[in-house]
């Protein structure tokens, strides 16, 4: 379905795309709304950014995979995934694929997904100092990576059956 307030040009003129021609006042007002919703996405992304950053979310997966030396590439991957996710969340695109390969995606999509809130969590958890402390009140000894992957293989888990059940 389009936008029924699309707007396009025709011999300099800016027209709705009902045919009605726009005033000087709403042209106006479709450019301060632009500018309105740019700014609050770039603020927006510069506050999630500096949550990022200041859980270490980055730096943490560069020192566990130990690839320190790529970590601009990786501060760069986060820009362009942010970038094209608002793009895609406001763009109309469809994507004419088979059932099998969309599903493919989706199951994709869903572990990414999953691994990148896991991340985020264990990163914030680490930060807040919550991890030691909930091990010491519970006795637990032994096994820290194993309920850090069951948590982690829980959240993946979930989001499959939410994307192949429920989505």
């Amino acid at each position: 379905m389009r936008n029924p307030y699309a707007a396009f040009w025709n011999e300099g003129l800016l027209y709705l795309e009902s045919g009605d021609r726009l005033s000087i006042n709403e042209i106006g007002i479709f450019i301060l709304l632009g500018l309105w919703g740019l700014s609050a996405g770039v603020l927006t992304s510069a506050g999630l950014f500096a949550v990022f950053n200041s859980i270490g979310m980055i730096n943490r997966a560069a020192d566990v995979t130990k690839t320190r030396q790529r970590l601009l590439l990786y501060e760069d991957c986060v820009v362009v995934g942010a970038i094209l996710g608002n793009s895609m969340s406001f763009m109309e695109f469809q994507l004419y694929i088979s059932n099998f390969i969309g599903l493919i995606i989706i199951v994709i999509f869903g572990t990414i997904a999953g691994m990148f809130v896991g991340l985020f969590v264990v990163s914030l958890a680490e930060t807040m100092k919550v991890i030691p402390i909930f091990f010491r009140r519970f006795k637990v000894g032994a096994g820290l990576g194993i309920i850090i992957l069951m948590i982690g293989l829980g959240k993946a888990v979930g989001h499959i059956i939410y994307y192949l059940f429920l989505y």
